[in-house]
């Protein structure tokens, strides 16, 4: 009767942890998945060209941004 109740109980703790890991393995999906509103890019406006580019992106030069290297080359009027 021992034997019985050690399967049943090795079961059990098996069933257990294979379903917290699956959990586990849901919750990380869903947060890397799942894009946040708040985690937008900042956009700014090439001071040469008007065009708008995400602030990763620009380049920065005479206290504006740029799109490129030639547009922040170009002497201000």
């Amino acid at each position: 009767m021992g034997l019985i109740k050690l399967i049943i109980l090795g079961v059990l703790a098996w069933l257990a942890l294979t379903l917290w890991r699956r959990a586990q393995l849901n919750r990380q999906r869903n947060t890397t998945t799942t894009p946040k509103p708040d985690q937008a890019p900042v956009m700014v406006r090439c001071a040469h060209c008007q065009v708008h580019l995400p602030q990763d992106r620009a380049l920065r030069g005479h206290d504006s941004w740029y799109c490129c290297a030639e547009h922040r080359d170009v002497e201000p009027d």
